[in-house]
């Protein structure tokens, strides 16, 4: 099946908990103008998560946008991340990565971080019209961000953990 890796890694950090607070996670997100970014939209009730019935294609013209990333070292296994270059570079400064499988998006609870800054884009009255402005914007939602809050998305990993072993490594509701 293909969340047996997953299922296997969980199983393996099962039992974590301090562990958790001396990892790093990181991952990136692009942020556009206009907040369309071209990405097909879902809408779904819980249970129906992967059913192509509730895609929405959109389509977009070309839009400008913000990649940001976020050192707060697990990462996922998008190809930036495994490419030579970026191996090469944590062997040589001896930075120690925390295994991660891959198409688990489910998990990684800086994907929550994401959501609360694009949230907090949504709701200015003067969205940003440059791309300037938009860095900007992303840096006050960054440092908005309560520190409690990222304490708890990195406490919630047991939990996040625990039901992907309890569904056999199927979706979660994180």
């Amino acid at each position: 099946m293909e969340h047996l890796p997953w299922l296997d890694w969980c199983r393996q950090r099962s039992l974590w908990d301090q562990e958790w607070n001396s990892i790093v996670f990181s991952d990136e997100s692009r942020f556009c103008l206009g907040m369309h970014d071209g990405r097909a939209r879902v809408r779904r009730r819980r249970g129906e998560r992967r059913n192509p019935q509730f895609f929405v294609e959109r389509h977009v013209h070309h839009t400008v946008g913000v990649m940001v990333w976020d050192p707060t070292f697990q990462q996922d296994n998008a190809r930036p991340h495994v490419a030579r270059v970026t191996i090469d570079f944590f062997q040589h400064n001896d930075v120690i990565l925390l295994p991660w499988s891959p198409r688990s998006p489910d998990l990684s609870p800086i994907e929550h971080v994401w959501d609360m800054m694009g949230r907090r884009l949504l709701n200015l009255q003067r969205p940003p019209q440059t791309l300037e402005a938009l860095r900007e914007e992303l840096v006050v939602a960054w440092n908005e961000i309560p520190q409690e809050d990222i304490d708890h998305l990195i406490r919630s990993m047991p939990r996040r953990v625990g039901e992907c072993v309890a569904h056999q490594g199927a979706s979660t509701h994180y």
